[in-house]
Parts: structure tokens; C-alpha cells; sequence
């Protein structure tokens, strides 16, 4: 988020950023690689016990006993140590919601699979909301950029989620072009949850959005081809 360079020659009119959970830099030694881990630990266990406001320099060097100069030898900013600890919870929730796909038992349906993937994806930014509401504003924003491609991160997160979500629900599906389905369900699962994150957080803790929007994701793949 606040490190920025010039696109490449390809296409000057791109603005690439670097995902905002950068390293000052990156450990090599077994001993460097266990201390950056530490600190992440530490941080992660204040945010989630006590919020942003609990979270200190001298906080986090005593809860990691370490020296609060090796903090800084690794994170620029308590912003990135925190991007660091969202980074964490993104790739425990990825696995959650793939291993919550694969053991949906056999009468699922894909509503069911659908608001699964919603409930799961909204607990999340729900927690991100109660640790640090600014920075989480702050990565929506990000998000949405990167979602809407005006600006270019030096790395994606791998798409796994859509298309696992249509694969074990493939029978379901009607759309005449499929591409086209899972372009729409995965814009929409993403970005909806993070447009509420931004102007209508309200809605992140009413137990009927998962359902709203589970609805309106089965009327767009079974809807199946136009007759007529």
C-alpha cells in the first residue's frame, strides 16, 4: 500500500504495488526465519486479544521476548506486521473454506455450498473489522483496485475457491458459458462482501446476507439458456 513503482514497458498506464504485508526484508537463516515468525505470533495474539490499540512496540517486544530494535529490522511499520497477521488469517480461511467445500455432505445443494463460502468469507472481515476497523478499510480499498485491475500487486492470490465451489456443485450449474459464470460468481464473491466493508458494514453482522446473496448466485447458474 505505501510502496509503489513503475509499471513495465508493457503497459505504462498500470500502477503495480507491492501487497501491502512487505518485509524490509525477506529472512534467510533458520534463526531470522524464526523470529520473523515470532513476531508475527505476538503480534497476531494481541490483535486478536486486546485490538490495534493494544499493540505496542514495547508490547510486542516483551510479548515476543526479543529486543524492540529487531522489530523494525524486519517490518518498516506496525502496518505491515499487521498486513502480515491478515495475510495469515487470508490463507487459514482459504483452507477453511476449500476443506469446508470437500466435506459438504452428498445432499448438499449449491445454495448450500454458496452460503457456506459467503458465512465463512464475512466471519473473516467481520474479524478483521473488531482487530483493526481502519486498516481493514484500508485493505478493501487495496482490494478493490487490484479486483477492478487499476492497479497490479507483484502477486495474486491463486484462484482456488470458485472454481472448487462449481466443481463439486457441476451438475447444478446451466450457463451456457461457463467462463463467463465463474467470472461473475468469483467478482461477486469478492467484491460484495468488500463494498459492505465500506458502506455497509452493518450488513456484515445480519445473518440474512449470506442468503441474499447465495440467492442471487443460483439464479445466475441454473438459470440455464434462453428459450425462445
Amino acid at each position: 500500500m505505501n510502496r509503489q513503482h513503475a509499471a513495465g514497458t508493457a503497459d505504462r498506464r498500470v500502477i503495480r504495488l507491492a501487497i501491502p504485508s512487505g518485509l524490509r526484508k525477506h529472512p534467510r537463516q533458520a534463526r531470522s526465519v524464526r523470529l520473523v515468525e515470532t513476531l508475527k505470533h505476538a503480534a497476531r495474539e494481541i490483535l486478536e486479544e486486546d485490538g490495534r490499540m493494544a499493540l505496542s512496540v514495547t508490547a510486542l517486544a516483551q510479548r515476543a521476548r526479543i529486543a524492540p530494535s529487531s522489530i523494525y529490522k524486519y517490518f518498516p511499520s506496525m502496518d505491515d506486521l499487521i498486513a502480515a497477521v491478515f495475510d495469515g488469517h487470508r490463507m487459514e480461511y482459504r483452507q477453511r473454506l476449500l476443506d469446508g467445500i470437500a466435506a459438504l455432505p452428498p445432499e448438499s445443494t449449491l445454495y448450500d455450498g454458496i452460503v457456506l463460502v459467503l458465512e465463512i468469507g464475512i466471519e473473516l472481515l467481520r474479524k478483521w473489522s473488531r482487530i483493526d476497523p481502519a486498516f481493514n478499510v484500508k485493505a478493501a480499498h487495496y482490494d478493490e483496485l487490484v479486483r477492478l485491475n487499476l492497479i497490479k500487486p507483484d502477486a495474486f492470490w491463486t484462484l482456488q475457491v470458485t472454481p472448487a465451489l462449481l466443481a463439486r456443485f457441476a451438475g447444478e450449474i446451466r450457463v451456457q458459458d461457463p467462463a463467463k459464470a465463474q467470472f461473475l460468481v468469483y467478482q461477486t464473491l469478492m467484491g460484495m462482501p468488500r463494498a459492505m466493508v465500506l458502506e455497509r458494514p452493518d450488513s456484515l453482522t445480519d445473518p440474512q446476507t449470506p442468503h441474499m446473496l447465495a440467492r442471487m448466485l443460483c439464479a445466475l447458474l441454473t438459470a440455464g439458456a434462453p428459450t425462445g
